[in-house]
């Protein structure tokens, strides 16, 4: 079914006349087909992993090798480093004539990233992470600074990828999906301006030259004013290369002259031809989607997991590098980090994250996602262990640190377990009582523990805050803004309203702007019939709505009302499938909190929840890596990461809607939908049938999401607060502090790490700029450097010229900019 729809416009072309119609004058040896054997290799889809490594690679590659003993000018192009490494450890023979044939320039390796991934869903890390793992691979393996990126079966391409691409030293870009019709070659602009060159291959990228080459250049002769076509030739998906059919037509090609003319390839040779003859190529400035939208839900535990190795390896790194860099730990876990960020990589290959392979697929997946949770959290727990036990943390009661990986202070609420029985308060750094509450549904680890929320308020920069735990003669009281019943919740910031019989919100009351939020009910479940007619992974087929799930009743029930926090359950069915959904608000927080937990049984059917907002709105904003795109509200379903927001178009005042594992959004008007969950058929009948959770939140603003932050609160929701109980001891470090901070709001702190390579000195600092505006901002570090800007790739450029604990940043607008550090002896 994948080859049919690949290949569907190559039958066109052979059914069409040959160089019928207009393109009657055009004679054959006026153009050349400059060819590039090529295999794309489908790290999963019909097949798991481990067939890929054991059988498909090596079939593949020991194939193609023996086609250039045979014809030893043929020139072949392979992407995905992940593959190579694969490859380097189970078969060390194949690898090393695999490397021979890329010192004589006849294998050429091509992409840049680790895998072909997708390139909606991943956040902007994960992209730089993609480059920074599959060009330093090829860098260190074979020698070269792979300048092709290679992406042509790909589900569509985010607007930030020409300057993610440009940054990482990647001009040329080769894909298939979302362009424009009729495009072959064109520059693609993206956000800030970068530009990169794209091609398309025509006829697709794994073609039978037998079979086509004389109709594949005529027919994109018809649309392109190119002479000269690159073209991907061999057998894909599940491996095979050149063919000894394409040999023989090879062969023949050189002595018919009614055929285009051939010659072997290089693809960035390609390219340089391509800038020399056209330079006045259409320029594209627009995203190239959506393709395939059922795919932004399809699978929902693995784009689960993948959003929390991101967040958690993101994390791991920061504070192991602070601990290195601070003198706190002796050294920098490269290796779980380096070990835990390739399978997370691995698993963004476009047909694995994006839901359209087969059940054991996932098995397996969830399975590699457990490895590098192990390595991510072993990293981040020992990292913040090594900073806590330089805390000074003698006192009274027991001591608990709140580390803060954002740069930005925040006030947030944390869960810790009590470790002794009786009345207790908590205590801030400070001195002053922090009001607590005990957590619905039991104890902790231990039977002997409690578990109790409290607002961790103030949390530095980057840094932590030290809380105690102190048993006292009585439980102390607190007064609340918090409150609940089974038709009400309430904080300082918010009155909900909720239908008792349904637990619909039917209201949204914004105190602080004295509005309401809400033109309908929300938070309402939607089930809708899905019945794409084919590929039911990819696409999606939505009828009517099948029903509103509670519409015939839900059990609404209080769980929570406190000083902290108020909680409402909400429990539904719709056929065979349960819903529990735990509506929050917690004081100092502006924002509604929903985390849905539900079993899923069903089967082309796909549920949306609907937020129809009290808005005037044409357009609503997404985000996508290392930005955000606005795009018009015309009901269509698009990709998003941790939130998207609908706002007036006058841009007084809007609502975002955060989210912590989901990618599918569709926005008409004022409405929004979030994707929760769907029933795909086909290539895995059993999809996603089983338990999930996921949490999505409401967060009402005045002005627009840049005056409001929503960036920041889509990163928050993404990443908590990390509370530790830690031992009493003396250490040099303060009860609290910051270790960095960055004054612009709309500058974003992506990264701390350490510099790639075991022998590094440096730090690397990652930013961007979220707005569209030109910024000045300084950057407040614990230690003195000097500073120097790299590329993504961590290779440094020119010296900043500065020196000391405040760096001083300019961006452009949507820059992303990466900064090395290293820190002088004290």
């Amino acid at each position: 079914m994948k080859n049919v729809r690949r290949f569907g416009f190559i039958v066109f072309g052979l059914l069409s006349a040959i160089f019928s119609g207009p393109a009657q004058t055009i004679r054959p040896r006026d153009y050349t087909a400059h060819l590039i054997g090529h295999a794309h290799v489908d790290l999963s889809w019909l097949w798991r992993w481990e067939e890929t490594v054991k059988d498909v690679a090596v079939r593949t590659f020991a194939g193609t090798l023996a086609r250039m003993a045979e014809m030893p000018d043929l020139t072949f192009a392979q992407s995905q480093a992940a593959l190579y490494e694969a490859i380097e450890k189970s078969d060390p023979a194949l690898f090393e004539a695999i490397r021979a044939r890329v010192r004589e320039g006849t294998w050429i390796p091509v992409g840049g990233m680790w895998v072909e991934p997708d390139l909606n869903m991943v956040d902007g890390e994960s992209l730089a992470r993609q480059l920074l793992y599959g060009k330093r691979y090829f860098q260190e393996k074979f020698g070269l600074d792979v300048k092709v990126g290679w992406n042509p079966d790909s589900f569509g391409h985010n607007l930030q990828l020409p300057q993610i691409l440009a940054k990482a030293g990647v001009p040329y870009y080769v894909l298939g999906r979302g362009v424009p019709a009729g495009s072959t070659a064109f520059w693609w602009e993206g956000k800030g301006g970068a530009r990169i060159l794209c091609y398309v291959p025509p006829g697709w990228y794994n073609v039978s030259l037998k079979d086509g080459l004389r109709s594949i250049i005529a027919e994109a002769a018809r649309t392109s004013p190119l002479k000269d076509y690159l073209v991907l030739y061999g057998e894909g998906d599940h491996g095979g290369g050149p063919r000894d059919s394409d040999l023989a037509l090879i062969r023949s090609a050189k002595r018919d002259r009614s055929m285009p003319r051939t010659a072997f390839a290089a693809p960035e040779a390609y390219f340089r031809l391509l800038e020399k003859q056209r330079p006045d190529l259409a320029v594209v400035r627009s995203e190239l989607n959506p393709v395939f939208p059922g795919c932004y839900t399809t699978q929902a535990s693995t784009k689960r997991d993948n959003r929390r190795g991101e967040s958690l390896l993101v994390e791991a790194e920061k504070f192991s590098a602070l601990a290195v860099a601070g003198g706190f730990r002796d050294y920098y876990p490269e290796r779980d980090l380096d070990e835990a960020w390739k399978i997370v990589l691995r698993n963004q290959f476009h047909d694995i994250l994006d839901g359209s392979s087969i059940g054991p697929v996932y098995d397996e997946t969830a399975s590699f996602y457990r490895e590098a949770f192990a390595r991510g959290r072993r990293a981040l727990d020992f990292s913040l262990e090594t900073i806590a036990n330089s805390l000074d943390t003698r006192g009274e009661g027991v001591p608990v640190v709140v580390f803060n990986s954002l740069a930005w202070e925040r006030t947030e609420p944390v869960t810790v377990e009590i470790p002794f029985a009786g009345p207790f308060r908590i205590v801030d750094s400070r001195g002053s009582d922090t009001p607590y509450q005990a957590v619905s549904g039991g104890g902790g680890a231990s039977r002997n523990l409690r578990r109790v929320v409290f607002a961790a308020e103030g949390v530095p920069s980057l840094g932590y805050r030290t809380y105690r735990l102190v048993q006292a003669d009585r439980d102390p009281e607190f007064k609340s803004t918090v409150a609940a019943g089974p038709e009400m919740l309430e904080n300082e910031f918010f009155k909900i309203t909720l239908d008792p019989k349904r637990g619909w919100i039917t209201s949204l009351y914004d105190k602080a702007n004295g509005r309401e939020a809400l033109s309908g009910p929300a938070n309402v479940l939607q089930a809708v019939a899905d019945e794409p007619t084919t590929m039911s992974a990819w696409e999606l087929g939505l009828k009517d709505p099948l029903a509103l799930i509670g519409e015939e009743g839900a059990k609404v029930e209080v769980l929570e009302s406190g000083p902290v926090r108020a909680v409402v359950r909400v429990s539904s069915a719709f056929r065979g499938s349960l819903f529990r959904q735990e509506i929050t608000l917690h004081t100092r927080m502006p924002r509604l909190d929903i985390r849905t937990n539900l079993d899923w049984q069903e089967r082309n059917v796909m549920i949306k929840a609907v937020f129809p907002f009290r808005v005037k709105a044409d357009r609503a904003e997404f985000e996508i890596p290392f930005g955000s795109i606005t795009r018009p509200a015309d009901g269509a379903e698009a990709p998003a990461i941790r939130w998207i927001d609908v706002s007036e178009d006058d841009g007084s005042y809007g609502v975002s809607l955060l989210n912590d594992s989901r990618y599918g959004f569709d926005v008409r008007a004022g409405t929004a939908r979030l994707s929760v969950i769907r029933g795909a058929v086909y290539p895995d009948p059993e999809a996603d049938r089983g338990l999930h959770e996921l949490t999505y939140s409401l967060y009402p603003h005045k002005g627009t999401w840049k005056e409001a932050g929503s960036v920041r609160r889509g990163y928050e929701l993404n990443n908590p607060l990390l509370p530790r109980t830690v031992m009493t001891h003396p250490g040099t470090l303060p009860a609290e502090t910051s270790f960095i901070r960055v004054d612009a709001a709309n500058i974003v702190l992506s990264a701390v790490k350490m510099e790639a390579g075991y022998n590094a000195r440096g730090l690397i600092f990652r930013f961007y700029e979220t707005s569209g505006q030109r910024t000045d901002v300084n950057v407040e570090l614990p230690w003195v450097g000097e500073a120097t800007e790299a590329d993504l790739i961590e290779r440094p450029g020119k010296p900043l010229g500065q020196a000391g604990k405040t760096l001083s940043l300019s961006f452009e607008p949507y820059e992303i900019k990466t900064i090395r550090v290293v820190r002088r002896d004290r």
